[in-house]
């Protein structure tokens, strides 16, 4: 499963490389935790809470919602 569209960034990258998204309009929540490219993982890691991103994601796993990035951009930032 892909999704792809605009996300508010609601935790920065953590020490893991882990980030916390919530999805335009729905308000769900994502969880990324992997990346397509190095591209991707510096996008999302320069990104502050509040900052808009556009994101192509890609379901890593059967369950939860833990996300790969794989492909980013930065919409505008907080």
């Amino acid at each position: 499963m892909n999704r792809t569209g605009k996300y508010t960034v609601v935790k920065s990258c953590n020490d893991h490389g882990a980030v916390t998204l919530r999805d335009h309009p729905r308000n769900g929540t994502f969880h990324v935790v992997e990346y397509g490219d190095d591209d991707a993982e510096e996008a999302l890691a320069e990104a502050d809470t509040g900052s808009v991103v556009r994101l192509e994601l890609e379901r890593t796993g059967r369950r939860g919602s833990a996300w790969r990035a794989a492909a980013a951009d930065p919409v505008e930032s907080a």
